[in-house]
């Protein structure tokens, strides 16, 4: 995946698409949108789009948060 592609844009493609995500997820395509144009997902639902496909959590939440929870590691 590229390194410019956002954790969300990178989910959408490894599902095939937003509505293919949104299914996968039981949540609505509009939520999918709305996350993309946000440009990350709520903390909730990082974990569940990890599982269905494969792409890491830490690139899905907001990157103030991961900076975060990274900070003391």
């Amino acid at each position: 995946m590229s390194a410019t592609m956002s954790g969300i844009e990178q989910a959408i493609r490894a599902a095939g698409s937003q509505a293919k995500l949104a299914e996968l997820l039981g949540c609505s395509q509009q939520n999918i949108s709305s996350w993309l144009r946000r440009g990350y997902v709520p903390p909730k639902q990082a974990v569940a789009i990890e599982q269905a496909t494969g792409i890491s959590r830490s690139v899905l939440v907001d990157p103030k948060l991961a900076a975060l929870l990274t900070a003391g590691i």
